[in-house]
């Protein structure tokens, strides 16, 4: 049974969510009110909370500047499943820029300083993930390196592991698997010393992927087989709050891109139709990844020969992708919708049609 302070430090780091019954503890506790905390009250929508304005650094910068950056993090690792790169990426921008004038505009002590670190290196992170989200090579790129940066100079190499791991997968996205491979391996190595086994388990996926990417089948189930022996479902305060995206739902997740990629398509269904039973039940308001691996899976049915099936499941994707704005995502889709065009089924044509009208 975990403490009222365990739970809250899980809530704190995006781990857990509070029931209606424990927020009124959580109020009284950090004393702050139940809108303070959760954004349940009006002009409290969390989108409109990341849109405020940053305050600019005019003056001293202490810990509330550090704890505003603390905070904005910990809302964007609850936020970024919810919504899509295209919507967030600038406004993280923003923050980061507001986050870096602290380094700038005041003298800060050695223990507010490597907060400001660590805070603006999550935040670069989640900002280069976004990028990546939103189609925007150059900005990913740029805050990728920076995370690295800011994790070397508080020493946390397996955050800096972590962020090559998210450039592995940048690289994946830009068509180049050997130098995605090449990152993944170097992270891999670089995460045995420092790196939490979540860590180490989503770097052996970012491997696995590239391998795919590669046609190398053997390799990719070696990796995607150690993801999954590396990872440690209950890790309780083992693991940093940028892993917490790494779940059950994750790790099957990258098996069925693997296997899709592999050409190996009943075994890609299978995995997809897990992976999204696993995340309707665990997290379903995470319609940027529904979207994403119903995509996935209408792809695997089509490339079966049942495009009918393809056809129902893109459906059900392509109403999901209407509801975020996901470059990636709509780009997957509509490589799908190439794909489908050739196939004189009436399902087929129905959606392509009306797919084509919007």
């Amino acid at each position: 049974m975990k403490t009222l302070a365990e739970m809250i430090k899980h809530w704190e780091s995006g781990k857990h969510s509070p029931g209606d019954r424990y927020r009124p503890l959580y109020a009284k506790v950090t004393g702050r009110s139940e809108d303070e905390l959760f954004g349940d009250g009006p002009g409290s929508d969390p989108l409109a909370m990341l849109l405020t304005e940053p305050v600019a650094g005019d003056g001293a910068v202490g810990l509330p500047t550090v704890e505003r950056a603390e905070g904005m993090l910990r809302r964007l690792y609850r936020l970024e499943a919810e919504f899509g790169g295209d919507e967030l990426v600038a406004v993280v921008a923003e923050q980061v820029a507001a986050a870096s004038r602290g380094f700038a505009t005041a003298a800060l002590d050695l223990r507010a300083e490597r907060r400001l670190y660590l805070a603006l290196a999550g935040l670069t992170q989640v900002a280069g993930w976004l990028a990546i989200d939103a189609a925007r090579p150059g900005v990913a790129t740029r805050h990728l390196t920076a995370t690295v940066y800011a994790a070397h100079e508080v020493d946390d190499l397996g955050l800096a592991a972590h962020a090559m791991g998210y450039m592995s997968l940048h690289h994946l996205y830009q068509g180049k698997p050997h130098k995605a491979l090449a990152l993944a391996d170097t992270a891999s190595m670089l995460a045995r010393a420092e790196g939490s086994p979540r860590t180490r388990a989503i770097l052996h996926e970012r491997a696995a992927r590239a391998h795919a990417a590669l046609d190398e089948t053997d390799a990719c189930r070696r990796r995607l087989d150690r993801a999954e022996t590396e990872y440690v479902a209950d890790a309780g305060d083992s693991e940093p709050s940028w892993t917490g995206y790494v779940t059950e739902v994750e790790i099957a997740a990258q098996r069925g891109a693997c296997l899709l990629g592999l050409g190996l398509h009943d075994e890609a269904v299978d995995a997809l139709q897990h992976t999204i039973a696993l995340l309707e039940t665990a997290a379903p308001d995470h319609l940027r990844d529904l979207a994403h691996y119903k995509t996935r899976l209408a792809t695997a049915h089509l490339r079966q020969g049942e495009p009918e099936q393809a056809a129902y499941v893109a459906e059900q994707a392509h109403g999901l992708a209407q509801q975020i704005g996901s470059a990636r995502v709509n780009a997957r889709f509509r490589e799908l919708v190439v794909e489908l065009e050739p196939f004189d089924v009436p399902q087929v044509r129905e959606l392509v049609e009306r797919v084509k009208a919007r």
